[in-house]
This record gives structure tokens, sequence and C-alpha cells, in this order.
């Protein structure tokens, strides 16, 4: 590829050299599965339409904005299984159970996206950052993350039936908050497993 900004191919959009691609930032660098490169650098990619991508330096508001779609999106998406679960789940504290399902929720967000930024390191692991998206690790996103939110909620629940709606917020809040933070320890030692 030249570094020409002439269009390429008659799409009409500049080629796409080292220079447009972010001076070689890769998502690749690092364990496999992971995404140390966006721990440790501003450049984020963003999707234009179906096919198009482009990426820029950000600032840290950028940074965080972008980080918190990101992970919001994944979030919000594979836990569907457990929201469609939440009204007719069977609890003593349907109101706990709410509160305990929002609280994890926005806890595994907030997790996350500190993880992806690289504004904490992830525990039991030497590598910044989050989980790529492949298709294998979406499956292992899906089983995970809905499983973090199962304990959360019954668990916090539970808590709250026992001793108030305090506790039962407070043990949603350290188990989804935990589990998240490891979640990219259990993607390396998945990837390792599977060989990929």
């Amino acid at each position: 590829m030249s570094d020409s900004t002439r269009p390429g191919r008659g799409d009409g959009l500049p080629n796409r050299t080292r220079a447009h691609r972010g001076g070689g930032h890769s998502p690749r660098h690092g364990p496999p599965g992971r995404e140390t490169s966006a721990a440790t650098s501003n450049y984020r990619r963003e999707f234009l339409a179906i096919g198009n991508r482009t990426g820029s330096e950000k600032g840290h508001l950028g940074v965080v904005l972008a980080d918190i779609g990101r992970i919001a999106g994944e979030v919000g998406s594979l836990t569907l299984p457990v929201m469609l679960y939440l009204p007719v789940a069977p609890v003593r504290e349907p109101g706990a159970l709410f509160e305990a399902w929002i609280v994890a929720l926005l806890t595994m967000i907030v997790v996350g996206t500190l993880l992806r930024g690289g504004w904490i390191s992830p525990p039991l692991t030497d590598a910044p950052g989050w989980a790529r998206l492949l298709p294998t690790l979406i499956w292992l996103r899906l089983l995970y993350f809905n499983g973090i939110l199962l304990v959360a909620i019954h668990g916090g629940s539970i808590v709250a039936g026992q001793t108030g709606v305090a506790a039962g917020v407070l043990w949603s809040l350290v188990v989804s908050a935990t589990a998240t933070g490891l979640f990219p320890r259990v993607v390396d030692a998945w990837m390792a497993d599977t060989g990929s």
C-alpha cells in the first residue's frame, strides 16, 4: 500500500495506509484474544457503515465515551436472556431482584470500561486490556456474563431478604465487579485451552 490519499478502487475513499489505520495500532498485540492496544493508547476504531471502519486518536473523554459504548453494547446485548428471565424469576423480594440486577449490570459496564481503557489492570495477568470480539469469545461472554448476573441477582435477592436491600445491593456490586475484573484472565485461560 502507498501513502497516497487518492481514492482507491473506485469507492471514493482514501487508500487505507498505515497512517490511515492509526500508525499500526493493532488489537492483536499481547495475549491472543486480548485488546492490549486499547489499554495502552488513545486510538479507537469506529464503524461508519456496513464494511467501513475508521479510527482516530481521542482525548481522555473521547476514550471513555468510546469504551463505554463498546462495553455497554457488549454487556447489554449479551445479557438479554437474564433481562427476559427477570419478570418470571421465582423470588420473595422482586424489588431487591431488580435493584441487584441494575447494580450488577452497571458495575459490569463500569469495570469493563476501566479495563478496556487501561485505567485499571486485570488481576492475575500481566497484560492490560479487555477481550477481543472473536466468535468463540462471544459464546464465552454469553455464558460468563449471564452467569455473573444470575449469581449477583439471586445472591443479592437472598441477602436482601435476610439483612436488607443495602446488603443485597452490596453483594451484587462485589460479585459483578470481581467477576468482570477476572474476565480477561478467563479469556487468557480459554484461549490457551482451545489452542487459539
